[in-house]
């Protein structure tokens, strides 16, 4: 009988381990970000030179491909691709050609005018623009923005960065969005005083690492929520105000869609709120990435805005733009 007691008493025991081991485990696996929502500017260097038009005469390449070297050498720029050309004065060259992730080899031909040699190509290697911050890791310095892919507004689309920059954005101003017509952010910012620094653009965002981090009109740490615990109803996004403030605002999400599609199409987001939208007049440009609250957890970010309809958008589940 003895005996029979002492195996029930470790049994017990090795159930209460059990759960607390449970109970431990369930903890570990929550994870808490601080929620931003300030306006940002953005910079970047392409990784090659992106193409975005061609003349007649340079066949097999298109718009959207990237030249990633010419004669062996690696190019990032305008003046790089220049300062080969001229250095060749060769009337083909052999450039390396990236298109959708691949690359392939290519001839190219060379046209001298004005003593200059020229490719007939209409190339970009820098972008800029504005957004909005979505999350900072305190633990980590990692931050997520966008919610979105950047991509070129000439030929739309994703620009492969070989580095980028954030910045505080200043002389803020927007131009309000209406039904037919999508308002957008006006602003600067100083190209010297970067605020940190990004290598992933996919269709999920930026993402990268603060290295300044002003805790100041900032929220503090919340939970990430789980999507499957996201309702139809009421929510908040966080955005910046007329006074540069982080400042909360009232939603509602009225569609939840679990099809896993990466289009950033995953919430329908009503913008309820009339201080916002008297401020904006709902979702504009270049508030890509305000953050999505709902029952004190951020479940993700606004990515675009209906045309026929400013105080409708999408936003993405958070758990997508997390790395």
């Amino acid at each position: 009988m003895k005996k029979r007691y002492i195996i029930l008493a470790a049994s017990i025991i090795l159930f209460i381990l059990g759960i607390s081991n449970n109970i431990n485990s369930s903890e570990k696996e929550k994870k808490y970000l601080v929620p931003m929502g300030n306006i940002i500017g953005i910079s970047a260097n392409t990784e090659g030179v992106l193409i975005l038009d061609s003349e007649e005469y340079i066949g097999g390449i298109k718009s959207g491909d990237s030249i990633v070297s010419i004669e062996g050498v690696n190019v990032n720029s305008n003046q790089d691709v220049k300062k080969i050309l001229n250095k060749c004065k060769k009337n083909y060259v052999d450039a390396v050609i990236r298109r959708d992730g691949d690359c392939f080899n290519k001839k190219l031909k060379v046209n001298k005018i004005n003593e200059e040699y020229k490719l007939g190509i209409w190339i970009r290697d820098k972008i800029s623009g504005i957004g909005t911050m979505t999350f900072y890791d305190p633990e980590s310095s990692n931050f997520g923005a966008l919610g979105h892919a950047i991509k070129d507004k000439d030929i739309n689309e994703l620009i492969r960065v070989k580095s980028g920059k954030i910045y505080n954005a200043k002389d803020t101003k927007i131009l309000k969005g209406k039904d037919g017509y999508v308002g957008h952010i006006k602003a600067n910012f100083s190209d010297d005083k970067h605020i940190g620094y990004f290598y992933k653009n996919n269709k999920f965002g930026i993402n990268g690492k603060l290295t300044t981090y002003d805790n100041s009109r900032k929220y503090n740490l919340i939970e990430v929520g789980n999507k499957k615990e996201i309702q139809t109803g009421k929510a908040n996004i966080l955005f910046q105000n007329e006074s540069g403030e982080v400042e909360k605002y009232d939603v509602n999400i009225k569609k939840v869609n679990y099809t896993n599609k990466d289009d950033g199409k995953d919430m329908v987001i009503e913008v309820i709120d009339e201080r916002l939208i008297n401020y904006t007049g709902g979702i504009v440009q270049g508030m890509s990435g305000a953050p999505i609250i709902q029952n004190n957890k951020i479940i993700g970010a606004l990515t675009h805005v209906f045309l026929d309809n400013s105080k409708i958008g999408y936003g993405i589940f958070i758990d997508k733009m997390i790395i």
